[in-house]
């Protein structure tokens, strides 16, 4: 393996392992038009009927499943 296929190997392995770390944000948008981002995807908490979280301060917080009318990911 000659030094530039290397390079390209170690350029490309850096690269995959930058996309795996990168967090995708989502756009909750509420029933009344209220709207949050988040970090990540929300999860379904299924036994309370919320949805969990992360704002982009790193704080968890909890929205009621019934408000919520859509969940989109944004483009990065």
């Amino acid at each position: 393996m000659t030094l530039l296929q290397r390079t390209l190997s170690i350029v490309a392995l850096a690269s995959l392992l930058a996309s795996c770390q990168s967090t995708s944000s989502y756009k909750i948008t509420l029933k009344d038009g209220r709207q949050y981002l988040c970090k990540g995807r929300p999860q379904f908490q299924g036994k309370t009927g919320y949805y969990r979280y992360k704002t982009f301060q790193d704080r968890d917080s909890l929205l009621r499943a019934d408000e919520v009318l859509m969940i989109e990911e944004q483009g990065t």
